[in-house]
């Protein structure tokens, strides 16, 4: 292979996609060397273990490897699906071997300044690990979101010498706002783009016995800033709704796009809600996604906030939005059930035909200007 042409061996490389053939074809020489860093140190995945977590540091400490790499991915599991796993008595955490793991995070993903092309940083959490034995092990509620904190606290840190724009957040167990006071200190957040997925309500008490861990959907939210261009907010395994979310200080003057999730809308419009939210961001708003989005009634007695006043709403505030994606689970409606969280209104009696079609009469006309405006920008 020492004889082979450079492009020709360039053209190999390129062809190749598996990190382990990358890694085979590099130590051939230093031409593959050279040839294979770009493409394999790229991408970092991370996985959550004290040695994972020691190799990344390693490369990081490296500065002709750091150089290459873009994006960092922690603890990505395929086809995993996420579960709260009941604590039983055969799942024994040693808690000398979580703070090492902890501290083993932390110097990682602290030093991710060291990569001066990192564009973006996805941060899975799951509620297990890899013990130093090769085990997974399942974590209690105190250590599981223990370790989120000081993970987020860690990459908090590194943003405020980095350039990455893009951070994704998944299976965030949501506590009080007082747990990340450090998101307030990067006042100037170099994000454009910023998505988080959070645990639902529903998923909460049966695991942690705690009715206290569903915090503020503005608690890990960037500080205000003119960088904000995208915004992504989901709870993909049910409703989420929090009683303590307060949003009326948080205004991104270049936000284009936001998509929303099994979301729960306030029973009023009030400054602190998601309407309002999404309200004060009319003169820049292109992209409005909703997604199993409800509509929260405090009680069955009550009478519901229909869907059809949101999209009046919406239709005359929203004035430079192009593009409006509801799906058919949309404009539902919620209430809170004291054993389940958040669960679907059982019933709306007589009117129920009424309301659908009401709803879906005046999303109709919101679709439709919206739609209208889109090909007018189009042509």
């Amino acid at each position: 292979m020492n004889d082979l042409p450079i492009e020709l061996i360039a053209a190999v490389v390129h062809n190749v996609s598996a990190k382990a053939d990358l890694l085979s074809l590099r130590v051939v020489n230093s031409t593959c060397r050279d040839l294979v860093n770009p493409s394999a140190f790229r991408k970092l995945h991370l996985q959550n273990s004290v040695q994972s977590a020691q190799n990344l540091q390693s490369i990081l400490s490296c500065p002709t490897l750091a150089s290459h790499v873009q994006e960092v991915v922690y603890d990505h599991r395929d086809h995993a699906q996420f579960c709260l796993i009941p604590q039983t008595d055969q799942d024994v955490c040693d808690e000398l071997e979580i703070a090492e793991l902890e501290e083993a995070l932390t110097e990682a993903f602290c030093s991710l300044p060291l990569c001066v092309n990192l564009g973006s940083v996805t941060l899975n959490f799951w509620p297990s690990f890899r013990s130093q034995a090769g085990c997974e092990t399942h974590e209690t509620p105190f250590w599981f979101t223990n370790r989120q904190i000081t993970i987020l606290h860690a990459i908090h840190h590194a943003m405020k010498s980095s350039h990455m724009h893009s951070l994704s957040l998944n299976n965030v167990l949501l506590m009080s706002s007082a747990c990340y006071d450090f998101v307030s200190s990067l006042v100037n957040s170099p994000l454009s783009h910023f998505s988080m997925s959070v645990i639902a309500n529903s998923e909460l008490g049966a695991w942690s016995g705690s009715k206290t861990l569903n915090g503020s959907l503005a608690s890990l939210l960037p500080v205000s800033n003119p960088n904000l261009k995208s915004l992504v907010l989901r709870s993909p395994q049910g409703l989420y709704h929090s009683l303590t979310t307060q949003l009326h200080s948080y205004e991104y003057p270049s936000l284009q796009a936001l998509i929303l999730e099994n979301i729960v809308f306030d029973y009023a419009p009030i400054d602190d809600g998601i309407e309002e939210f999404i309200i004060r961001h009319k003169a820049t708003l292109r992209r409005l996604e909703l997604r199993s989005c409800s509509s929260y009634v405090p009680n069955t007695t009550t009478p519901v906030r229909k869907w059809s006043t949101i999209w009046e709403r919406l239709s005359a505030e929203l004035s430079s939005l192009e593009q409006l994606v509801v799906d058919n689970s949309s404009q539902g409606y919620a209430l809170l059930d004291t054993s389940r969280g958040y669960i679907s209104h059982p019933s709306f009696g007589a009117g129920a035909a009424e309301l659908v079609e009401e709803d879906q009469q005046r999303f109709q006309e919101l679709y439709e200007r919206v739609n209208s405006r889109m090909v007018s920008a189009a042509s």
